[in-house]
């Protein structure tokens, strides 16, 4: 199963002021419950060990960031889900699940979309037969049919499921943070094609815009995952026009602006024409030229202020 690696981690917990340490364990506690699966199964899963996730279930310690992004993707519910359902940082993906599905068709389907995703994200749509996910997923060819109609059905649930991915990294890293200019480097940062899943998930864009193109809008959730991806830019935007910290505009031209350049870098380092580093100095000089609201005295002292340029090397 393909956890939700992070290009950017750490023991990154929750802040004091957000959803109680014993509610979100409660509320794990449920996720893991409705899964079917043993509660050792999920600390292997998330990459710790059973103390650590019992201690956590009891409300003794906090989940980290990635622990929360590995209890969603390996039970099925969103992050959002698990914190309260309380968090406004990212828009909601259309079809999420807001608790842990109760049919008993749930786990098997999202097994067979989980390994769907990995292999039509490493080797293409076209090079994969529903044989090669049946495989993977450990059912046979006839159970793949019995969930899906055909291969097209099973490329639509990894696009679901790739948003999903990309929704539960961003509350997870994104909820504790108040400032709205390190929120937007930090969401810029988490959904650039640099860590394993976010290439995967990549992937998955790169060809769901060429089939688009090449067959028309048959893909329908397409549009509206799209657009949940630039609200939460544009949401972020305006939170900063607000605090002053952003310059004064359109806010959805903004978003869309700034969305529009990381597609057009991110293909540029998935096709090797540009490399990880140009694509973060690219976009810290875009932020600061064009979102960024610019010092008083910026036009008559240099290195006055800290620049989003300053705040990302050091974060690097």
């Amino acid at each position: 199963m393909s956890g939700a690696q992070m290009s950017d981690t750490g023991d990154h917990s929750h802040r004091e002021d957000g959803p109680s340490s014993e509610a979100t364990g409660l509320r794990v506690r449920e996720a893991i419950r409705r899964s079917g699966l043993k509660q050792r199964k999920v600390a292997e899963a998330i990459g710790i060990d059973e103390t650590k996730l019992s201690k956590a279930l009891s409300g003794r310690r906090r989940f980290t960031a990635d622990e929360l992004l590995g209890v969603a993707t390996v039970t099925g519910v969103t992050v959002r889900w698990l914190l309260g359902d309380e968090s406004q940082v990212s828009a909601a993906p259309p079809n999420s699940a807001n608790v842990a599905d109760t049919d008993e068709d749930a786990t098997p389907k999202r097994s067979i979309a989980e390994a769907a995703w990995t292999l039509f994200g490493r080797h293409g749509f076209d090079s994969v037969r529903i044989a090669d996910i049946a495989a993977a997923s450990g059912v046979s060819a006839p159970s793949i049919h019995y969930y899906f109609a055909n291969k097209s059905e099973l490329f639509d649930a990894a696009l679901d499921y790739s948003v999903k991915l990309a929704f539960d990294r961003q509350i997870a890293w994104l909820d504790d943070i108040a400032n709205p200019a390190e929120r937007l480097e930090r969401l810029l940062k988490l959904q650039s094609p640099l860590g394993r899943t976010e290439r995967g998930e990549w992937s998955i864009w790169l060809q769901t815009w060429t089939r688009m193109a090449l067959e028309g809008s048959t893909l329908s959730n397409y549009p509206r995952s799209y657009e949940r991806w630039s609200r939460t830019v544009q949401t972020t935007i305006e939170d900063g026009q607000r605090t002053g910290c952003f310059q004064a505009g359109d806010p959805r031209a903004m978003a869309d602006e700034l969305t529009s350049l990381l597609d057009g870098l991110g293909i540029k380092v998935l096709t090797g024409v540009m490399d990880a580093e140009t694509l973060s100095l690219r976009l810290r000089s875009y932020l600061d030229r064009a979102i960024m609201q610019p010092s008083p005295t910026a036009t008559t002292t240099e290195n006055t202020t800290e620049t989003s340029t300053d705040r990302l090397k050091e974060s690097s």
